[in-house]
């Protein structure tokens, strides 16, 4: 039976140039190492059908994520995929020419929206259809993103409406490719480069800030789901309890500039994203009543054990909230993060998944609420 949904293939661009001049040795494993990034960022929301060599094939089902979560894996996969690179060449202290050269190696994202089917072929699961045959096509293309010397995301025009996407808001390059058999596609770039030097200036709270609020804790997953857990507009009420949310994307992402309504109860109070690094970071601006202006941030990093989540909120050094606000709030925030983690820690069959997040308008999608609760 077909299905519709999102096709993407991460390919390192760059990969005949580094294997043809670096040693057969090295030059296979390293780039493995950097596809295994690029998958981990990417799986889930989307899942691997199968490894291309210098690429990977994935896939996301209609109604499995969230659009905003879908992009945020996209975004995530790049930026891991630079730190990654940034982190071979200065670890490394081989001489060797695969060494050497891996820095030249970037990263290209091709998205298609479309039908297909799977088959099993070999005992292996396949996807088939001329929807798959297009996103294959693009590798090979000859417009002006062929031809680009850093990394981007290539989106068709069907892709782009899937997701919501605002090409002039998000100023997206547009193209135009022909393919025999398969007509005229109409193309989106999104340079992703501009967005690693973007992640990479990270902002800074302002000056004279007191932090009022430092909460910890692990959790039994992967950077991805928890990420979703702390995004997804249908997974929070399952932690955090019965809120509601009207966000204004930006070109249809979550990013900077994108702000919140959150309504919880008979409070009501405005968020604005400062900062936003799929999987790893976020900061906002909350006004939060009895508090007053607040600099959040939200920290994710990888650990033996799955992921563990960095809640801090700062004040003007010139406010200073009554001590049982700030109590209260630690209390409250305390207690849903225990909830998240007790979620994860009854396993998969106690918890819902990316098929539940993705039931849902892109119109609405929800932002990291934990940080502005009832206090």
């Amino acid at each position: 039976m077909a299905e519709t949904g999102l096709l993407v293939i991460a390919d390192l661009t760059g990969y005949t140039a580094y294997l043809a001049n670096g040693e057969i040795e090295h030059a296979p494993t390293i780039a493995g190492d950097l596809l295994e990034t690029i998958v981990g960022r990417l799986e889930p929301p989307f899942r691997l059908t199968k490894l291309e060599g210098d690429a990977a094939f994935l896939y996301a089902e209609d109604g499995r994520a969230d659009p905003a979560l879908l992009v945020d894996a996209l975004e995530a996969a790049y930026l891991a995929f630079r730190r990654r690179l940034r982190s071979i060449e200065a670890a490394t202290t081989c001489t060797c020419k695969a060494c050497g050269l891996a820095p030249r190696l970037d990263l290209k994202l091709l998205v298609h929206h479309g039908s297909f089917v799977r088959t099993v072929i070999a005992g292996r699961e396949e996807l088939a259809g001329s929807s798959v045959i297009l996103v294959h096509r693009l590798l090979k293309g000859t417009g002006a993103a062929a031809s680009r010397s850093h990394g981007f995301a290539l989106f068709t025009e069907e892709a782009v409406k899937a997701l919501g996407l605002d090409p002039v808001v998000l100023a997206l390059v547009e193209e135009a490719e022909t393919f025999e058999h398969l007509g005229d596609v109409r193309t989106y770039a999104l340079d992703l480069e501009q967005r690693w030097h973007s992640a990479s200036r990270r902002r800074q709270l302002a000056g004279g800030t007191q932090p009022v609020l430092n909460l910890t804790v692990d959790l039994e997953t992967e950077p991805g789901e928890a990420w979703a857990y702390l995004t997804s507009p249908v997974l929070r009420p399952h932690w955090e309890g019965p809120i509601a949310i009207e966000e204004a994307l930006v070109g249809g992402m979550r990013g900077v500039g994108a702000t919140s309504q959150c309504i919880s109860g008979r409070l009501a109070m405005i968020e604005e994203i400062v900062d936003w690094q799929p999987y790893e970071h976020a900061g906002w601006r909350l006004a939060v009543p009895g508090i007053g202006p607040v600099e959040a941030t939200l920290d994710l990093e990888r650990v033996d054990h799955g992921t563990r989540i960095r809640v801090q909120w700062s004040v003007a050094s010139d406010t200073v909230p009554e001590p049982s606000v700030i109590d209260r709030a630690m209390a409250e925030r305390t207690a849903a993060l225990d909830r998240l983690a007790a979620i994860f820690e009854a396993g998969p069959t106690a918890m819902p998944g990316f098929e539940e997040a993705d039931r849902i308008s892109s119109s609405r999608p929800l932002t990291f609420e934990s940080l502005q609760g009832s206090v």
